[in-house]
């Protein structure tokens, strides 16, 4: 079986992986070129996200004849499914989980960001300007009540990192139920009892047609005034311009966001103007070197592959919407 590996290197360990599977072929690319030439005979191709744009998916369905399955290093497929997704009957599956702790990581620093105005004193510090009035404004998350929407693997990541602040959890979700991380779980269908709980919204789910805009202006009108919204989801979760009006006439304390409908977020954006938003180029799952842990899921996953056996984080992409 031919495998092709388009991803770099030092990303995962590649000889490890071919080493560990020396019944294969490993094929190794660097550019969608030599994929094109490669792609004929493959049955896999692992590949990462930022590789899968328009040209290389119209290249795929061109040229494959024996293509499979696709193996992705990250978790969203969003930009593989606006480029054009895949032949049809392709198995599709990501690193679902993989950044979960580094995402949640980040999502607490943002709602830190927000509660304790640090946009305020940076902007104060560069003028060397000592506004110890910014105290009177802020939000201690001491005791608070966060409502995580999605309770998936940074959702849970989330969820411990918030109860070490002594923070009250609860959560939306379709099928988590209530334990040791989680005091209540609600519904999708009553979403409005939960917002109306929470101090803090983090929005952790998986893009679908249900999350579109989920946070908009009648949402945003359950919350308790002086409520933080975190998003580390997509971006497309979010009416940004309800938002930014919700932190303009005070309703909000502020929001943290890692991701945004458009990115780069265009100049022009109310979010870069508005009152306490802290804006985060969508890198929250930065910061630690993963690559051990990605060499185990490939590795994992190829060998269920060779077995017949289910593979992991397995993708319905057929069935799923974006934006």
């Amino acid at each position: 079986m031919k495998v092709i590996v388009f991803i770099r290197k030092d990303r995962f360990g590649f000889d490890a992986l071919a080493a560990r599977h020396p019944e294969h072929t490993f094929v190794h690319v660097e550019d969608a070129d030599v994929l094109a030439r490669e792609i004929v005979d493959a049955e896999v191709l692992m590949v990462a996200i930022g590789h899968y744009n328009q040209s290389l998916a119209d290249v795929i369905k061109a040229k494959q004849k024996k293509l499979k399955w696709v193996q992705f290093s990250s978790s969203g497929i969003d930009a593989a499914l606006h480029a054009g997704g895949f032949p049809a009957g392709t198995l599709v599956t990501n690193t679902a989980g993989l950044s979960a702790p580094m995402v949640a990581e980040h999502a607490i620093a943002l709602m830190m960001m927000v509660g304790h105005r640090m946009r305020e004193t940076e902007a104060a510090t560069k003028t060397r300007e000592w506004h110890g009035k910014i105290k009177t404004r802020m939000t201690a998350l001491y005791r608070k009540t966060i409502c995580i929407v999605g309770l998936g693997a940074i959702g849970q990541e989330a969820a411990k990192r918030a109860r070490s602040f002594d923070m009250k959890v609860i959560g939306v979700s379709r099928a988590y139920q209530p334990d040791a991380l989680v005091d209540v779980v609600y519904g999708r269908e009553d979403m409005e009892t939960a917002f109306g709980e929470a101090d803090v919204v983090l929005l952790s789910a998986s893009a679908s047609a249900d999350t579109l805009n989920l946070i908009n202006a009648r949402s945003l009108g359950w919350l308790k005034p002086g409520a933080i919204v975190i998003n580390v989801a997509r971006g497309d979760m979010v009416d940004e311009d309800a938002l930014a009006a919700a932190c303009e006439n005070g309703h909000l304390a502020g929001a943290g966001l890692d991701v945004t409908k458009t990115e780069p977020l265009p100049k022009d954006s109310p979010l870069w103007t508005a009152p306490n938003i802290v804006i985060t180029p969508h890198i929250a799952g930065g910061g630690f070197d993963n690559a051990a842990i990605l060499l185990g899921i490939l590795d994992d996953n190829i060998t269920r592959y060779t077995k017949g056996q289910p593979l992991t984080r397995m993708l319905d992409w057929e069935n799923m919407t974006v934006s």
